[in-house]
């Protein structure tokens, strides 16, 4: 049982984040921002060993594929690391952290969402030209598998505003430029439309990420959440901000 404890403990995702954040105030209060249908932040968001890793084998990988889709009013070219098969090692132990029950319950614990469904993982490599058009993520294959909460995990280190690639947040008209080991969350819903602006020629770094959904059934709506104006919490080491 002892043992049980322990590789669970392993492969929750939570046992990776920065040692401010497992405090039960600052959960708390990420997840009433969640809950709001705001975007949270957190910038230093998991433990440095854990962030580095996970960028080498971004930055070492030689599988990535180009993709273009075009849709009535959006339209999107990134490459990306779809298939497990062509995952690096280290980004395969990844997604099984993310997609472990204990992760998927500290998830929809966190954001009042259910998140026991499938997990949808990849990595991205926005470059040169790349970029996404406006899009709210609220689609699903059924009501058992519908996206609930929208992670991205920027692993981009070095990267400068001017190089665009920002992840702009519609709610709030908000630029949120790629930086080094920054998890953005958000609750999924028909109004959180987002998009990621191109990507400069001139950039001089890459805007490398680890995103998806945790996927579960939807909850019965309870109307529209107010909209308060942005917050912060403050820690000692991890920045986290909610618009």
């Amino acid at each position: 049982m002892q043992n049980n404890a322990i590789l669970g403990a392993l492969a929750s995702l939570e046992t990776y984040l920065d040692s401010a954040l497992t405090d039960p105030t600052a959960l708390e209060w990420i997840g009433c921002r969640l809950r709001e249908e705001r975007l949270v932040a957190v910038r230093g968001a998991f433990q440095e060993a854990f962030a580095e890793r996970m960028h080498r084998c971004l930055d070492e990988s030689r599988s990535w594929g180009a993709h273009e889709k075009f849709e009535e009013h959006f339209h999107y070219r990134h490459h990306n690391l779809y298939d497990p098969q062509t995952f690096p090692s280290d980004l395969g132990w990844c997604r099984e952290i993310f997609d472990s029950s204990a992760t998927k319950d500290f998830a929809g614990a966190l954001t009042g969402r259910d998140c026991s469904g499938p997990l949808v993982f990849s990595a991205s490599w926005y470059l040169p030209g790349d970029y996404s058009l406006p899009h709210t993520d609220d689609v699903g294959r059924d009501r058992s598998a519908e996206r609930q909460v929208a992670f991205v995990w920027h692993l981009a280190p070095g990267w400068r505003s001017e190089w665009g690639g920002a992840l702009f947040w519609c709610p709030r008209n908000l630029y949120l430029a790629p930086s080094f080991n920054t998890l953005v969350l958000f609750n999924v819903a028909p109004d959180s439309y987002h998009f990621v602006t191109p990507v400069s020629p001139y950039a001089g770094a890459k805007r490398l990420a680890i995103n998806g959904w945790w996927t579960g059934a939807p909850l019965d709506s309870e109307g529209e959440p107010d909209a308060p104006g942005a917050e912060h919490l403050a820690l000692d080491g991890p920045v986290v901000d909610a618009y």
